[in-house]
């Protein structure tokens, strides 16, 4: 007879810590595997369960992976195992919005995004960013980024104060590319500390292009100074962390280009627009750089002539039409800004 030689669970799971790459020191994760680590002390209060892997990032707002390793001569089309599974990923869910959970045994493997099997996944295990990269892919809901849209918008008007469609704009853009670049915003934190780790990630992160295009330190200037009403209501300041998030996965996301998704997110913000924030357009006499036109703020102490029609009264139609170029002037930025 023929001994078939299988590999234990441990080797197993010491071999898919090299292929999912949790043997790396990450900055802002949490990673590894092992069998005397518990939940507890990867940050879940008081949970004694001890998962076979893990990889958990600081923003909770990130997809999270976890593992479940079993010997080769185990079959883990058995659902024992599936819901050993489950149970972690569960855990892990009441903190995380979503979770990649990872069944293997050297051999075959399962995957599940939040305790749903992927039928389509590889059928090998693959290094962490594919399994990360698995939510990007699905199709994004065009009308949820829509209604996040307004809800940002009537958030920073309502809730906070800000009266200026474009100052609105303007933060709201500064967190997204903020986002991109690792600034930290979690559910919890206060205004300040919010608004300075999205000023420090982009002052840090934005500094070698900072150095060939002084739009970037005009950007961070008009972000820094735009002012609040309001910074102290908790629920608005996590209702803006959240929904900036999840619009910032759709940017980021594989299935979407960055472009439709600012897309979106402009056309939808005009949809807000006054005939009072109309008024802040200015003529192309006034307004010969993108400096001037994306911040008219930096014009207050300039005497501006609005353009008349032939009656003398304001001409709201060339004004409105104006404005639609410098909105697109706006996107490309930040569009670049995206694309950095």
């Amino acid at each position: 007879m023929v001994k078939v030689s299988y590999k234990t669970e441990d080797q197993v799971r010491d071999g898919a810590k090299i292929t999912l790459g949790f043997d790396k020191t990450e900055a802002k994760v949490q990673q590894g595997t092992g069998q005397i680590t518990t939940f507890n002390q990867l940050g879940f209060k008081g949970v004694t369960d001890k998962p076979d892997g893990w990889y958990l990032p600081d923003d909770q707002n990130s997809p999270a992976i976890i593992l479940e390793t079993k010997s080769e001569a185990e079959d883990i089309s058995l659902q024992k195992w599936v819901r050993e599974l489950n149970k972690n990923c569960n855990i892990v869910l009441k903190k995380y919005k979503q979770v990649i959970g990872i069944l293997y045994n050297g051999t075959d493997i399962r995957v599940f995004l939040n305790n749903s099997e992927l039928s389509d996944a590889a059928p090998t295990l693959q290094y962490k960013t594919y399994y990360l990269s698995l939510f990007a892919k699905n199709a994004i809901d065009k009308q949820r980024i829509y209604n996040l849209t307004k809800k940002i918008n009537d958030c920073l008007h309502i809730d906070f104060g800000i009266k200026n469609l474009y100052h609105r704009m303007i933060f709201t853009a500064c967190a997204l590319v903020g986002k991109r670049y690792g600034a930290i915003l979690v559910k919890g934190m206060d205004f300040t500390l919010m608004k300075n780790s999205i000023l420090s990630t982009l002052s840090k992160s934005l500094e070698d292009d900072r150095k060939q295009n002084l739009k970037l330190d005009i950007l961070i200037e008009v972000y820094a100074e735009i002012k609040m009403n309001n910074t102290t209501n908790q629920e608005a300041i996590d209702n803006f962390i959240e929904w900036v998030s999840e619009i910032s996965n759709c940017v980021n996301s594989d299935y979407w280009n960055g472009e439709d998704v600012m897309g979106i997110f402009f056309n939808e913000f005009n949809r807000y627009k006054k005939k009072s924030e109309s008024g802040q357009v200015f003529t192309p006499d006034h307004i010969t750089s993108f400096n001037y036109g994306m911040f008219p703020n930096f014009l207050k102490e300039e005497k501006i002539k609005l353009p008349a029609n032939e009656n003398g009264d304001p001409n709201y139609v060339l004004m409105e039409k104006y404005m639609k170029t410098v909105e697109s002037k706006t996107r490309n930025v930040i569009k670049s800004l995206l694309a950095i």
